[in-house]
């Protein structure tokens, strides 16, 4: 299967907020680009993940187990990019150096430590 972070992000927000409007304004997004999308993720997944009526939209049992499913994806996801960009920016790792012994005391200590606050 494929389709992109943003189907799930609109599926997740339509089945969080009952509605394709609110999910769009919510993603700023047109409220076309979420019914497009919900669209093309039922085409993919091959079932009905709305029951879709004038007040809004409501999951239908497909639409609850993919929901859960969806949410722990997007959720893995977020996790993983802020885990790599703190390795990034040097905020989690760690660095290895290899120095001749003469020159490894004094300011490169220091600087060193510096580093390391």
């Amino acid at each position: 299967m494929r389709f992109e972070l943003r189907h799930l992000r609109s599926f997740v927000a339509a089945a969080e907020l009952g509605s394709f409007r609110k999910a769009a304004d919510g993603l700023q997004v047109q409220e076309s680009a979420i019914s497009r999308r919900i669209r093309d993720l039922e085409d993919q997944i091959g079932a009905s993940l709305f029951i879709r009526h004038t007040g809004g939209v409501a999951l239908t049992l497909a639409g609850q187990r993919f929901l859960t499913r969806a949410r722990s994806a997007l959720s893995q996801l977020d996790e993983g990019a802020r885990e790599v960009g703190s390795i990034g920016r040097s905020e989690v790792g760690h660095l290895s150096v290899g120095l001749f012994s003469s020159i490894a005391s004094g300011f490169v200590s220091r600087l060193f430590a510096a580093y390391d606050e």
